[in-house]
């Protein structure tokens, strides 16, 4: 990984520790608050360090949101596309949006927040989505669902889990874990087994 010692000599950061606290600035604080004198006070180094990685705020912001839009890095989408039977691919897909430990939600949220003034944005928004449920349907057609009904299925399951979020429903972990179950009858027409969470 990168590194660049700060003027100072005492400090040393890299580009994905500058990414990192302009995330959490970004889901904290919104889009306008990114702002290179803030990152470099919350980063503990000088100002002049910002330009080793990038070379103005426009172009951290745009690998800002082209580091969440990657498809190749997307948890959901990773977990949709495996080489592994439908039914445990939908089941990763539960455990990874329950656990938000690989899939961060806030940062879905304040992407999404931050798209409604940016036209350039938005569309990177609409891909990732069309690509997520893309993949949700393919799942669906394997487990024997027609095109159509794969489509709608897809759309009913991600869309509720955008919505749980965009609501600001706030439950733990173990709430979750004990709905799942109902939720993903509801949402997928299938059983969720009871080993789920060790699968």
């Amino acid at each position: 990984m990168t590194e660049q010692n700060d003027i100072r000599g005492n400090t040393k950061t890299t580009k994905q520790e500058w990414l990192k606290a302009a995330q959490l600035m970004l889901i904290n604080d919104g889009v306008e608050r990114v702002k290179i004198d803030r990152l470099a006070k919350v980063l503990d180094v000088t100002r002049g360090g910002f330009y080793w990685f990038f070379k103005s705020r426009q172009d951290l912001l745009d690998q800002l949101v082209d580091d969440w839009a990657d498809k190749d890095s997307d948890p959901l989408i990773g977990a949709l596309e495996e080489s592994t039977p439908a039914m445990d691919r939908l089941i990763t897909f539960a455990k990874i949006i329950i656990d938000e430990d690989e899939y961060n939600p806030a940062l879905d949220m304040a992407i999404r927040e931050w798209a409604r003034t940016n036209e350039n944005i938005q569309k990177k928004v609409t891909l990732i989505d069309q690509l997520r449920m893309t993949a949700l349907g393919n799942i669906f057609k394997e487990l024997g669902e027609d095109t159509d009904s794969a489509l709608i299925r897809a759309r009913i399951y991600y869309f509720h889990q955008i919505g749980y979020y965009a609501m600001g429903i706030k439950e733990t972990s173990d709430q979750r874990k004990k709905n799942l179950p109902i939720y993903f009858k509801q949402l997928t027409g299938y059983d969720l087994p009871k080993d789920f969470m060790t699968k």
